[in-house]
Formats: C-alpha cells, sequence, structure tokens
C-alpha cells in the first residue's frame, strides 16, 4: 500500500525559474502526482523574481517534466498535474511582496488555513530574507508552514551557527527540514535499516570487529556550468561536508531503539562531534584536475581542490585506534560510491590472507557485497567467497531522492534530515581542513583527467598498514 496524502497543502518553490526547480523538483512532483500520492486539493505556486505569466509558468513547469520523461511521460497525469500549479513573481528582499504573497495563497486557497511547505531553491545568500519575509507576515505563529532549506548551510561552522541562531527568531526546528539529498537515496538509506534489522550485520559493525573503514565518492565529470559555485566551495566543503560525512555517521553510529528524527539525529551528532582528525599534511591529499584552470572564470592561480582524501578517527572508545579514510574527486576514472568495511582478523592469521569486508555500493549500482575467505588445504589455496545482492528500490512506489525526501516533509516526519547541530559539528572538521589549504600548507597534487586521482592519495591507508580497496 502506497502512503497518499489526504489533507489539501501549498508547495511553494522560491526560485522557481531557476535550474534546481527544472531539473528536480517539478519532475519529482509529477511522480508523485504519477502514483496517486496527492490529495484532490494541493497548490504548487512558483515563486521567483522572473516576471512571467501564470501560463508561462505552466509551459515552463510541462516542458521540464517532458524534458526529463520523454516519451513516457503520461500526458493525462501531467495535464491534470497542471492544473494545480500557479505563479507569483516578487522580490525576496521586500516585506510588501511577501504581503501581497500571502494574500495571493488566501484568495488562491479560498481562505482555507492548510499547511504550507516552502522549498528553497534559491542561492544561500537569499535563505534569510526568505526566512525573515515568511515568519514576519504568518498570520498567526501556529501558521503550519515547514521550511525545506537545500544544502549547503553556511560555508564555515561561525556561518552555520549565524544561520541556525537567524532561523530559530521565526521558526521551531521541527519546521525546519535541512536537506541533504543524498540521504534521500534509496542506498544510503538502507544502512540503517539494514543495520536496524538484522543483528549480525549491527554486532560486525562495531569498532572493535573493524580494521578500517574507506568511503569513495569518485566522479567521471567535471565541474560544467557549477563552476562560479564550485570555485568558492570546492571538493571539500561541497562533497565531504555534508555527504561523506553523513554515510559515515550511518555506519558508525550507535543504534537508536525508536526510528525517529530527533533519536537518529542524536546519534549521528555524537560521531560527529567525536571526529578527530589529525588535520595535517600528513594525513590530507588535495588535488585538482589538470586544465581545471584553462575554464572560463577560473583564476590561472586558483587553488580550489577537486579531489581531497582525508585520514581520520573517531574521539570513542569503541572506535579506538580504528582509521577512517575518506576519498572523492572529479574526473576520475569512473562514478562510483561505495564504503569498504574491512574487518580485523585473528592474531594467528597470516599478513598476506585476505581480509572479510563489508562492502555497500550506493552509486551508480546500489548492492551490497559479504567477502568471506575459505582455505581448501589439500592445495593450500584460498578461495574468496562473496555473496552479493540489490539494495535498490525496484518495486512500485519507488522515488528518486528529492521525491522520498518531499514526500517525508508532507507527511510532517523528518527522519532522513540533517539537523543544525550535525551540520555544526560537521563544518569544525572541514574548517580545520579548509583553513591548512588556505594558508598553503596542504600541496595541491595535480592530476589526469580519467585516473584515480593524485598518487598521494595512497600514502594515508599505507600509514596505518592498508591500502585503498577499488571493488573494480
Amino acid at each position: 500500500m502506497l502512503f497518499s496524502i489526504t489533507n489539501p497543502f501549498v508547495f511553494t518553490v522560491f526560485g522557481a525559474s531557476g535550474d534546481l526547480a527544472k531539473l528536480k523538483i517539478f519532475p519529482t512532483l509529477y511522480e508523485l502526482m504519477l502514483q496517486n500520492r496527492f490529495p484532490k486539493e494541493f497548490y504548487i505556486v512558483g515563486f521567483s523574481r522572473t516576471k512571467l505569466t501564470q501560463s508561462a509558468f505552466r509551459k515552463i513547469f510541462k516542458e521540464s517534466v517532458e524534458k526529463k520523461f520523454g516519451k513516457d511521460v503520461n500526458t493525462k497525469v501531467l495535464n491534470a498535474l497542471i492544473k494545480h500549479v500557479y505563479y507569483f513573481s516578487g522580490q525576496y528582499t521586500q516585506i510588501e511582496d511577501f504581503i501581497a504573497f500571502r494574500l495571493f495563497l488566501e484568495k488562491t486557497t479560498k481562505k482555507r488555513k492548510i499547511e504550507h511547505i516552502a522549498y528553497f531553491s534559491v542561492p544561500p545568500v537569499v535563505f534569510k530574507d526568505i526566512v525573515r519575509n515568511l515568519g514576519e507576515t504568518r498570520r498567526s505563529k501556529k501558521d503550519d508552514i515547514r521550511l525545506i532549506i537545500e544544502k549547503p548551510f553556511g560555508e564555515d561552522k561561525k556561518s552555520a551557527e549565524e544561520l541556525y541562531h537567524f532561523v530559530s527568531q521565526y521558526f521551531t526546528e521541527k519546521q525546519v527540514y535541512l536537506l541533504d539529498h543524498y540521504l534521500g537515496k534509496t542506498s544510503v538509506q538502507s544502512i540503517l535499516h539494514l543495520r536496524r534489522s538484522n543483528r549480525i550485520l549491527s554486532h560486525m559493525l562495531h569498532g572493535s570487529e573493524i580494521a578500517n573503514i574507506q568511503i569513495t565518492a569518485f566522479e567521471d565529470i567535471g565541474v560544467g556550468d557549477r563552476i562560479g559555485y564550485f570555485e568558492q566551495v570546492g571538493t571539500v566543503r561541497d562533497m565531504i561536508q555534508s555527504h561523506l560525512l553523513q554515510i559515515l555517521a550511518l555506519i558508525t553510529m550507535n543504534i537508536p531503539n525508536h526510528l525517529d528524527a530527533e533519536s537518529v539525529q542524536r546519534e549521528k551528532h555524537a560521531v560527529l562531534s567525536a571526529i578527530d582528525c589529525p588535520c595535517d599534511s600528513e594525513n590530507i591529499v588535495l588535488g585538482q584536475y589538470k586544465h581545471y584552470s584553462d575554464k572560463k572564470g577560473v583564476s590561472k592561480t586558483t587553488r580550489t581542490e577537486t579531489f581531497a582524501a582525508v585520514r581520520l578517527f573517531l574521539d570513542q572508545e569503541d572506535w579506538y585506534k580504528v582509521p577512517i579514510y575518506l576519498r572523492t574527486g572529479k574526473k576520475l576514472h569512473e562514478k562510483h560510491t561505495y564504503v569498504v568495511v574491512e574487518l580485523k582478523k585473528f592474531p594467528f592469521q597470516p599478513k598476506h590472507e585476505e581480509p572479510n569486508r563489508l562492502i555497500i555500493e550506493l552509486q551508480p549500482d546500489e548492492r551490497i557485497h559479504i567477502t568471506l575467505v575459505n582455505l581448501h588445504e589439500d592445495v593450500q589455496q584460498q578461495q574468496e567467497i562473496t555473496t552479493t545482492d540489490s539494495i535498490a528500490c525496484s518495486i512500485e512506489g519507488c522515488l528518486p531522492d528529492h521525491g522520498t525526501l518531499l514526500l517525508e516533509v508532507i507527511k510532517g516526519e523528518r527522519l532522513h534530515f540533517l539537523s543544525f547541530h550535525e551540520i555544526i559539528s560537521a563544518w569544525n572538521v572541514v574548517d580545520q581542513i579548509t583553513s591548512l589549504s588556505q594558508k598553503n600548507k596542504l600541496r595541491l597534487h595535480r592530476y589526469e583527467h580519467g585516473s584515480m586521482g593524485p598518487k598521494a592519495q595512497h600514502t594515508l591507508p599505507k600509514k596505518d598498514g592498508f591500502s585503498w580497496y577499488d571493488i573494480h
């Protein structure tokens, strides 16, 4: 039985004329409609600074869905959805426009008091303006407004704390949904569900049983048209600060008794606040693919990293001296994100014998592998036995990353969203790395397109007697 929404709602997309809305949000809303998830009464409202008529915006909405699904579009469903689409043009900085917007919503919904979901598909620079104006133009603080704010959440620990305190002036923490689309992936959500449902797997993931953990997120493409944004943040802020540290938290956190947002966020925060990064040139490798500086809008002397590898630990008894390695980069040999958990061997096992491994592939394939070792005595030959199965959602009702998360917001659940406390703890680690880079205390290694990245990355696991495990 698929969950369907029964209560009417308003879904406002701030920045409705931007790329994120066209590429992700509008097609996702269509998929929810296609699965009969919506009630009879709902309103999708685009809000942006661009002057558009309602019919022009509906055409943009329709074309973005048709571009995504091509010939597979269900025209009847799409046309039915379009009837629920509206548009409002206003400035994010002008409270007068938000007063007019509130009146517009009241007229559109015939003054019915229904829940309002506001999606921030806008640059971070206007987050505060929208928060303030939404907060100050409410009829009452009891109005059901839910804010969906997508990463990046600040540019460092200080700005993240400022954003937290600013938002808290107008909305409660339960009204704010901090979205990292990685947490909408079925494979990432499976990490928690597999651990909670399989005691044997949870026992394997105790720090006392683990030799090391490796988290790899490789991309075969470059920066593309995100160059302006990427030049400001780099790979460490873009990928490690949220995506990879969230995966790390899900792999190593204690399993709470209750599967609710507060419990899960509490345990993830306990991990992120315990990260011990020996942040120096011996434990961090940064790289930049060749000819990156030739791109338009990039300085010839840029030190923005397109590759990063980090060695760190957790300051917790169970994880004492268990190294954790993270690496991510662009323009590499393949697109592949996976976690390798290497289990400890018995003291009597020879060094050359392969260890047991738990491997979780997150993309492009979504699979789990468990590797065991067997010995054939007659020929003194080792055999690796690998059990593999898909963890992809392949049944009716499966949704893309944003679809899963948008449905969760409408349901009023926050299980797969972040807390500000997690974000601030993650920034605490990332700030140490970026500070070293800005002070030119970290060498920027050049690497070729289509390679596995800088060779210097191999020095990190080598310090502990290990090596990166490439499942291909």
